[in-house]
């Protein structure tokens, strides 16, 4: 979590497509606050979309977040994926879904809410060296 799903009518070259995971990837991490390890990014591409956009951009981030964080995010993804696939901002399209942490799974753990993920990541740590530990015996 978060989960970023993009469609695009055009087939994405791979060169194209490590440059929109790194944008999403450092663009999350920057603006939110959150571990790397968290973001998903998802392509389908060769699609036909059926509106006047040539990229549409699903999002699903934990709730909890400050409105002016959401738009700069936004805002950043829009302006930069058309940067990289050098189309206009207006032929990309964003849906922000916010989701309740509680809905969400990341490695069997329940995700913890936003600004909680240093105390939640220490305790899958123990967790999952507790796991190993019984795992050699």
């Amino acid at each position: 979590m978060p989960v970023y799903s993009l469609t695009s009518k055009e087939v994405i070259p791979v060169k194209q497509k490590q440059q929109l995971v790194d944008l999403f990837t450092d663009t999350h991490c920057n603006i939110m606050i959150a571990p790397e390890q968290f973001v998903h990014v998802l392509f389908s591409d060769g699609i036909p979309i059926t509106n006047q956009h040539k990229l549409y951009i699903h999002a699903n981030v934990r709730k909890g977040r400050a409105q002016d964080k959401i738009d700069l995010l936004v805002e950043t993804l829009k302006s930069k994926c058309a940067e990289i696939l050098r189309i206009p901002t207006e032929k990309v399209y964003v849906n922000l879904l916010e989701i309740n942490a509680k809905w969400i799974m990341e490695g069997g753990h329940v995700m913890p809410d936003p600004g909680e993920e240093e105390e939640w990541m220490a305790k899958v740590i123990k967790a999952l060296e507790e796991r190993e530990k019984q795992s050699i015996s």
